[in-house]
């Protein structure tokens, strides 16, 4: 992807062109040839990745490349749900809901709990030991996408597959991929929970009145960004 990156930027003609680098949330390019100096950044993001860094470490060096004035955020989506316009939606919800606690949690890492939780649990500069004094507590925000929120994350509302998709995105998730690696005969078959949640999803969509082989799966996304600045 670097490379890519790198071969698509080509030959910028302005005075500081794009540089692509790999480098560890935890280092922040103090590993890098030259490295990012001190007070030189306007903004730091991460997309669905800041559940897996080592906070301690990250916000430190967050503060250390930050000009004063400077913004970190850092976004994620959470669970998918059932769009509530769907039909039988509460119920599939809860179905859904049941085969994750049974089949799914015990594979859950501290980031999947992150996640889920919609970064309410995320270390924060202040709630460090010590604490990182370089950021500026009155500035955080914190917003929430969601069906409780009465805002989708996805522009133009929910998004409407059909269930061998469903299957394909489902089977994405890092929980889903560590089951599968403990039970590899079960893969693909109806002790999957992927095919446990489809089936849970035709058996709500036919009591709703969907006829079989009409089956569509309209899904909403609760998704949060977390924002806050460098003290000016």
């Amino acid at each position: 992807m670097i490379t890519n990156a790198r071969l698509q930027a080509g030959d910028t003609s302005t005075s500081e062109p794009i540089r692509f680098e790999i480098s560890s949330a935890e280092d922040l390019g103090t590993d890098l040839s030259p490295p990012v100096e001190d007070s030189s950044v306007d903004l730091i993001v991460a997309s669905t990745a800041a559940h897996w860094f080592d906070m301690s470490r990250f916000w430190p060096q967050a503060a250390r490349v930050l000009k004063p004035g400077g913004t970190v955020a850092l976004w994620s989506n959470g669970d998918g749900c059932i769009h509530p316009s769907m039909p039988n939606a509460d119920s599939i919800q809860a179905a859904l809901n049941e085969i994750e606690e049974r089949e799914m949690k015990p594979f859950f890492e501290p980031g999947n709990v992150l996640t889920k939780n919609l970064y309410a649990s995320l270390p924060l500069p202040w709630t460090l030991e010590p604490r990182v004094v370089d950021f500026d507590e009155a500035t955080f925000v914190r917003k929430l996408w969601g069906p409780e929120n009465s805002e989708e994350f996805f522009e133009g509302g929910g998004m409407e597959i059909d269930l061998d998709r469903m299957e394909k995105v489902l089977s994405t998730a890092s929980p889903l991929q560590r089951w599968r690696d403990a039970y590899p005969d079960a893969v693909g078959t109806e002790r999957d929970p992927v095919k446990m949640m489809r089936r849970a999803i035709e058996k709500g969509l036919h009591e709703g009145g969907v006829e079989k082989g009409k089956e569509l799966i309209k899904g909403s996304m609760k998704a949060v960004l977390l924002m806050l600045k460098k003290k000016a």
